[in-house]
């Protein structure tokens, strides 16, 4: 019998798939980790939906915040796992640099630090899992978990996103895919690029998730109703919560709502849209912040304003850099105003507004730079050159480069301008992710369990019944399917 361990948060994606692996699967034994709010959690403390051996709940662990942490048992474990402890705490969007709520002292860091350890350890000790299925990894707590697991040689399953829209490939890698280039030197490269890009093009699915997330004025009203009308429980029960009581939460609503509508006034009225006839330049797209693409995958890249201004230095002569605000940001209330001013600063950057067409500014740039993005990927549509700063799983493609050292960046992109290669490889490489990826979309899911579960997503902490969570089931039962007999497969 096979032990199968889900990872549950607020999507709840991961507690449907577990009855549909039950349905499947009779004889399995499933058990579960739930990061959830206060208020669903008394639904799945007392739950007969998914039949699990054992079921843990993450934030019952963190409420004794006060006593001193273990050094040497931290120190410890960072050796044992060859995990830099600091590196994730400090990118970690809840204890550093992103919580208008609370500032959680170093010693209330460690300690959470050193009970999440402790849980995660007695948990696979307990029940020595062959398989862990996690959603997305997104969050620093969850990308803890996945490293261990993976110390521990655990098979973890992850329906991650490629670089094609709507479709996911099952991995427990987010760099590497299974793709060998001498393997698969005989995939066909019959492949007309313009369609596939038509066919696949992440910007509008993009575009749709955005349309619905956290947009419907009448669900910022029900939200807005329950949450004042109801006790704020997850304020003590959720260390993430800490300092958000409902007048802190009303007026940083009230502000950041007034701060977003200057910032995008500022944006209209200064931002280009229209690329300069024969003008010679570099495309830089910026990263949504407070996002794992910067936080988890590349942590000491994080400062796009000063990596922006080494770039600038680091143009021939010749060349401008466009930099395109990316338009998720507004999720974020965009960058601050004085951020904007830095860039207009610099005498050879010219800002784009993030409704401007960025597949246009790709067919006409000479050479692409971003920190981690599908816009790289992107450039071998057009046979363009392009430079990331950390590793991907299309970073063996010939029109990819590697930025290793700040003070190569000069000569790279010289490099990188004079280059010349055929799109063969990456040819094959599309070919290959079609292949070997499904039809699955796991952000659209997601926000449809916050369309239904949770006002849009302006409100998680809502109470949820059977009859809600047998109504859901119902309407995402295609959806489920696709993705539970992908992983079956790898089970």
């Amino acid at each position: 019998m096979k032990k199968i361990l889900f990872w549950i948060d607020n999507t709840y994606v991961n507690f449907f798939l577990a009855k549909k692996i039950q349905d499947s699967l009779s004889a399995e034994s499933l058990h579960a980790i739930y990061e959830i709010s206060d208020k669903p959690t008394s639904y799945f403390r007392n739950q007969k939906f998914v039949n699990f051996q054992s079921s843990y709940f993450y934030f019952d662990e963190f409420n004794d915040l006060k006593s001193e942490p273990d050094m040497e048992y931290l120190q410890s474990k960072e050796n044992e796992y060859k995990i830099n402890f600091m590196k994730l705490l400090l990118t970690d969007r809840h204890l550093y640099n992103f919580n208008d709520f609370y500032n959680f002292s170093e010693k209330e860091v460690l300690r959470i630090l050193e009970i999440e350890i402790k849980f995660y350890e007695s948990i696979l000790k307990n029940i020595k899992p062959d398989y862990v299925i996690l959603t997305h990894v997104f969050l620093r707590n969850r990308y803890l978990f996945y490293l261990i697991c993976k110390h521990h040689g655990i098979q973890i399953l992850i329906p991650i996103p490629i670089r094609l829209a709507n479709r996911c490939i099952i991995s427990d890698d987010y760099n590497n895919f299974g793709y060998n280039q001498s393997e698969n030197k005989n995939i066909s490269e019959d492949l007309e690029l313009e369609k596939i890009r038509e066919k696949f093009d992440l910007k509008n699915t993009t575009k749709d998730i955005s349309n619905r997330f956290l947009q419907s004025k009448k669900d910022l009203i029900k939200a807005s109703s329950n949450f004042l009308l109801s006790p704020n429980s997850n304020v003590k029960s959720n260390y993430t919560h800490f300092g958000r009581n409902k007048i802190n939460i009303l007026q940083n609503y009230l502000i950041d709502n007034i701060r977003t509508r200057i910032r995008k006034n500022f944006i209209d009225k200064n931002f280009d849209k229209e690329i300069p006839q024969n003008l010679k330049f570099i495309y830089f797209p910026l990263h949504v912040e407070q996002e794992h693409t910067l936080l988890i995958y590349a942590p000491f890249y994080t400062n796009q304003l000063e990596f922006l201004k080494n770039v600038s230095k680091s143009l021939p002569i010749n060349y401008k850099l466009i930099v395109k605000e990316h338009p998720g940001m507004y999720t974020r209330s965009w960058h601050s105003i004085s951020f904007y001013k830095e860039i207009m600063k610099l005498p050879n950057t010219i800002l784009f507004h993030p409704d401007s067409d960025s597949n246009e500014l790709l067919k006409k740039c000479d050479l692409t730079i971003s920190i981690r993005g599908s816009t790289s990927f992107e450039a071998g549509y057009y046979n363009k050159p392009a430079i990331e700063c950390v590793p991907t799983d299309y970073g063996f493609l010939p029109h990819i480069f590697k930025l290793e050292n700040i003070d190569e960046l000069t000569d790279l992109i010289r490099k990188s301008l004079n280059q010349s290669f055929d799109n063969s490889e990456f040819v094959k490489y599309l070919n290959f992710l079609e292949k070997n990826s499904f039809e699955y979309e796991p952000d659209g899911l997601a926000q449809d369990v916050s369309d239904f579960f949770s006002y849009g997503g302006y409100l998680v902490n809502v109470e949820i019944s059977q009859q809600k969570i047998d109504d859901f089931y119902k309407q995402i039962n295609s959806k489920i399917d696709l993705l539970s007999e992908q992983i079956i497969k790898k089970i």
